[in-house]
């Protein structure tokens, strides 16, 4: 009995801690969301001009995909890869160090998205540039 016991209370609390997670960002979403409403109608009822508003909700959030932190995360993966291959060959498992190579191939894509990350955020920035000068 007691065998099943941890494996049942590994995936309960890694469930339950995968809700608390999704709804704690709910709940930031929906206070930022109510805190810039009740800002709104207080200009609205003071006849100041509105303040702006964000154009894209999800580009404020701190999951929207950066640049530097997928290549960090990238570097680290290959990283950990690298090591944890040579660690477990030493220690005589030739055929386990092959999952070693797991994160480092994890860290290889991160590093490949990250790239095409910079590539469209150069893009942007060249076409805002493009609209803000004066066309002759």
């Amino acid at each position: 009995m007691s065998v099943f016991v941890i494996p049942v209370v590994a995936i309960v609390f890694g469930i339950g801690i995968a809700m608390l997670g999704l709804w704690t960002d709910h709940k930031r979403r929906s206070l930022i969301l109510e805190h810039q409403h009740r800002e709104r109608m207080a200009a609205i009822e003071r006849g100041v001009s509105l303040p702006p508003t964000t154009a894209n909700a999800e580009s404020a959030s701190p999951n929207a995909p950066n640049p530097a932190r997928v290549m960090r995360t990238g570097v680290l993966m290959l990283g950990l890869g690298i090591v944890l291959y040579f660690a477990i060959d030493a220690a005589g498992g030739r055929e386990g160090a092959l999952f070693g190579l797991i994160p480092a191939t994890l860290g290889l894509a991160n590093l490949a998205y990250a790239l095409v990350l910079f590539k469209k955020e150069g893009k942007a920035e060249a076409e805002k540039e493009r609209n803000r000068s004066p066309q002759a």
